[in-house]
Parts: structure tokens; C-alpha cells; sequence
């Protein structure tokens, strides 16, 4: 049975790269899979995914897999109580692993702390008077975008030392009933979000910006499914679609803007269904759902070389009586090709609010105890905070771990600490939190943070910032 068939629009999934999607081939009948030994080594991340025989018949429990100490785990467990676990995704930092679920009788979003002892939190508590799935995080870690009862909605999170919390939740696409909308995947800045509407020959996939609520058509092809869209941090998204409207297969497309010809992935099996597209972020790896083998199980697809990887040798595919959908691959921090360049480095502030919360403090190694304060309250206005590195280096992952946050900043980098240039900004930043920005592309001697508006009553304030690269 086809997937979307099963899920109706329910879904799953998560990905700075220089690949041309514009010359991927089409799809080829039976590809073959790549022998075992061959199987990328660079992968040393963590794969989530949930396993089920049908759609809510109870039996859907959630998996990960470690490649770096390749074991395989069942992290689901009875004791949560918690009925149909699925659609698993990583925050961006790895420690939280947000799903959904059914509790009292209604689906309700769930973020577990990833290796502990302690239950889900149930972030919506719904007793069936409203139905939440999908969530998705923010490339920043501080937001979590999910379906409820027809709508996307986006939910700002805090972490505290009782766990995570919403502090406010905004309807972003307000249009149910009337309008499905459904599976959110939010852009690499956050600055708008995809989604699918409808279901079946009646769905397609729309891009909202979500400052001023402008909707633009991504893709409607019109009598063929649209569904499920994931985005690269690059900014290319991925997507399952019919490769035809008569065999209603799916298959794995491609595209950047509104305005491009989708591209069909060489990796897409012609005589089966591949769905549930999740992109590794810089590379040209993709994990995803395929029926080759006569059910769905995962392959790992490299979409510039059409090559596939069945996870067999891993155990994922073992049971073949169940279904494994919806994964989710996470990368580590600190990967090989990425080194931490900041620490110990000459620091320097745009204000300090003691000797003793002077900026080097916020390049010690210490990410609890010693913290840069700018000054406070209302005459902090602009603040930065900026490290030099001695040399121009490449820069790929900024980790901020905030005190005081900032509503509004932006992560800048400049060669002669006079010109800057902007690698990253938010408006939606959070006030207590760990944050990761990942798949940065820049390059500088030196990177500054600068906030424009406090996200708190306090200044600024960071116990560290780490910058990666190389």
C-alpha cells in the first residue's frame, strides 16, 4: 500500500552544498544497491526513523542508529505510554529528539531528551481538542513548526532545568478548514515555511513568508501528488511527488525556487515508490523510504551519482514485516572536516558590564560557570561581541550558548575588523538556550555576534561562543 495512501497527509523527515540539482537524471528501473564495504565512512551522525507493520495499528515504535558506534536502538518505550510513536527528528544540536504520538486519545507532539531516563514532555496536551504532528525544528533550535488541526503552527521553545516549553505559539498559515495544510518544513533562515495542502491528486506544495503571511505556489502540478518537503541548508528542497498520475508512484524531486523545473532524482527507483527524503547537509547524501525490495526500507542515495546503499548491514531493514519511514539524519558537532577555531582566541566587546564579564570569558572552554554581560536594561541597544581568530579561516557552525539572549542578532565575519559581512540572522532568537547555527558558509579573521534587540529585560550575555570551521 502506498505510503500516502496509509498517512492520508500525515508525514515525516530533515539539510550547505554546491551541487547542481538542475542535472540530476530521471529515475532508473531496479537500481542496483552499492555494495556494503562501500558505504560513505564520512557518515559518523545518528539516523532516527519510526517502524511499523500498518498505520495506527499500535505496533510504530521509533529507532536510531549511531554509525559511530553503530548500534542500533530502540528508543521508544512502553512505560511512556504513548500510543504510535512516529516522525522522529533531531534539534539541530542532537540532544532533543522531537515525535508525535497518541495520548488520550489525541496525537500530541513530544520532545524527549535524547539518552535520558526521563519521559517525553507533551508540548500541546491535547485530550482530543486539537491533533498536532509533524514537528519540525528551526535551523536554530529555537522554534518547533508543526500541524495542528489543519494549520502550521510555529511554537517559540525554551529550555529550562524542568525541560522544554513553548513560549508562544503562533498560527503562521490560519486557512483551516477551509485549507489543509500540513507537513511544515521552515526555511534555513526561518523567514518563511513549505508546506503541503490537500491530499492525494488534489495536494501541492506552497512557500509562506511568514513576516507579511505572502503565499506563493512551489510546486501544484495539478492531478499529481505533492507532499513532504524538506529543505537542504543550502536551500534546495527536497520532496516526494507521482512520477505519473496513472501508476501514482512516488518519487524524490528536487528544486530551489517557485519558479524552477522540479528535477527527479537519479536515486528514484522507476517501478517503486521512494519517499521521506532527509538530506545530510553538505554533502550530496540523501536517506529515504524505497519499495525496491518489496517493502519500504531505508537506502542511503548519493543524488550527484545515482548511487544507492540499502541499510541492511546496519540491522535497520532486518524485519521486513514493518515499514521504516519517516528518517532523520543528525550530524555531530566537531565533524573531521571541521576544527574549533575560537577558543582562547583574543576576545573583544562592544561593552562590558564588569572586568570580571569581560569577552574572553566567553572564549575560556567553559560553557557554565565564566560568561561575558554586556551592559543591561534598556541603554544596551546594539551590542557585539567578536573574537579573532589570526588568520582568515572558512567558517561553518557558530554555537551560541546564551545567558541573556538576543531577539534580533546576526553572526557577521570580516577580514579587517572594519567591514563586515552577514552569514546568518534571525528575528526570532530565544532568551536562555544553547543554540546551533549550522551549515554556515563564510569566511573571515575575525566573527562577531551583534544583537540589535535583547530577547530578555538583561543585556546580552553568552557563557561561550564557539566558532567551527576551518
Amino acid at each position: 500500500m502506498k505510503l500516502r495512501n496509509v498517512l492520508s497527509i500525515l508525514v515525516a523527515g530533515i539539510g550547505l552544498s554546491t551541487f547542481c540539482v538542475s542535472g540530476y537524471a530521471a529515475c532508473i528501473n531496479n537500481p542496483p544497491a552499492q555494495a556494503d564495504s562501500t558505504f560513505p565512512a564520512s557518515l559518523t551522525g545518528k539516523l532516527a526513523y519510526h517502524s511499523y507493520v500498518s498505520y495506527g495499528d499500535g505496533t510504530s515504535q521509533i529507532f536510531v542508529y549511531d554509525f559511530s558506534a553503530r548500534t542500533l536502538t530502540q528508543i521508544s518505550r512502553s512505560s511512556w505510554g504513548i500510543k504510535d510513536p512516529m516522525n522522529p527528528v533531531f534539534s539541530p544540536d542532537g540532544k532533543w529528539l522531537a515525535f508525535m504520538g497518541v495520548t488520550n486519545n489525541a496525537w500530541n507532539v513530544f520532545v524527549w531528551q535524547v539518552g535520558s531516563n526521563n519521559a517525553p514532555v507533551n508540548m500541546t496536551n491535547s485530550s482530543g481538542q486539537t491533533r498536532n504532528e509533524d514537528p519540525k525544528f528551526s535551523s536554530d533550535g529555537g522554534s518547533l513548526f508543526f500541524k495542528q488541526n489543519g494549520d502550521v503552527m510555529q511554537a517559540t521553545l525554551s529550555f529550562t532545568s524542568a525541560g522544554p516549553t513553548f513560549t508562544s505559539v503562533t498560527d503562521v498559515t490560519n486557512s483551516a478548514a477551509s485549507v489543509e495544510s500540513s507537513m511544515p518544513f521552515p526555511s534555513p533562515d526561518t523567514s518563511a515555511v513549505y508546506f503541503a495542502v490537500g491530499a492525494g491528486a488534489g495536494s501541492g506544495l506552497y512557500k509562506e513568508t511568514i513576516a507579511t503571511h505572502t503565499r506563493v505556489a512551489f510546486d501544484t502540478p495539478g492531478g499529481i501528488d505533492a507532499y513532504y518537503p524538506i529543505v537542504r541548508a543550502d536551500g534546495t528542497v527536497f520532496y516526494a511527488r507521482w512520477k505519473d498520475a496513472t501508476s501514482q508512484l512516488d518519487q524524490i524531486y528536487t528544486k530551489v525556487n517557485p519558479t524552477d523545473t522540479p528535477s527527479q532524482l537519479s536515486i528514484d527507483d522507476c517501478m517503486s515508490n521512494n519517499s521521506d527524503p532527509s538530506p545530510v547537509n553538505n554533502t550530496s547524501y540523501v536517506f529515504f523510504s524505497s519499495t525496491t525490495a518489496g517493502g519500504y526500507q531505508l537506502y542511503l542515495g548519493d543524488v550527484s551519482s545515482g548511487k544507492r546503499w540499502n541499510l541492511g548491514q546496519f540491522g535497520v531493514n532486518a524485519d521486513n514485516t514493518k515499514a521504516k519511514l519517516g528518517s532523520n539524519y543528525w550530524t555531530p558537532s566537531g565533524s573531521p572536516q571541521s576544527a574549533l577555531l575560537s577558543q582562547g582566541k583574543q576576545a573583544t566587546a562592544s561593552s562590558s558590564y564588569s572586568a570580571s564579564l569581560g569577552p574572553s570569558q566567553a572564549f575560556d572552554g567553559n560553557l557554565t560557570s565564566t560568561r561575558w554581560d554586556s551592559v543591561e536594561g534598556s541603554g544596551a541597544g546594539s551590542q557585539w561581541l567578536a573574537v579573532d581568530l589570526g588568520a582568515v579561516k572558512h567558517v561553518d557552525r557558530v554555537e551560541l550558548y546564551w545567558d541573556a539572549g538576543a531577539k534580533v542578532y546576526s553572526i557577521q565575519t570580516s577580514n579587517d575588523n572594519v567591514n563586515w559581512t552577514t552569514i546568518y540572522s534571525t528575528s526570532n532568537g530565544g532568551s536562555y538556550t544553547h543554540v546551533t547555527l549550522a551549515n554556515l558558509n563564510g569566511s573571515g579573521r575575525y566573527v562577531r555576534m551583534l544583537g540589535t534587540q535583547r530577547a530578555t529585560q538583561w543585556g546580552y550575555s553568552l557563557y561561550e561562543m564557539q566558532v567551527w570551521g576551518s
